[in-house]
């Protein structure tokens, strides 16, 4: 019980944070792929550095659908 409440408080972020919808990673991730681009799902989830590099990278590739994808996303952090 003692671990979990010092977790819990340690952890809460003064803003509230969570997860990109399935289906906004997938379009995403697909759309990467399409200008041979890998995209670690899994690591965009769990590594807020390697995500914020991945749009970094997806921006520059100047591309409005991409564009779209990557404004939507930043919302999730």
């Amino acid at each position: 019980m003692v671990y979990f409440s010092t977790l819990a408080k340690a952890t809460a972020p003064s803003r509230q944070l969570h997860y990109w919808p399935c289906e906004l990673l997938h379009a995403f991730t697909l759309e990467l792929a399409e200008c041979g681009i890998c995209v670690n799902e899994a690591m965009m989830l769990g590594d807020a550095v390697y995500a914020h590099q991945t749009l970094s990278q997806a921006s520059a590739l100047q591309d409005s659908t991409i564009d779209h994808l990557v404004l939507n996303m930043l919302d999730y952090f």
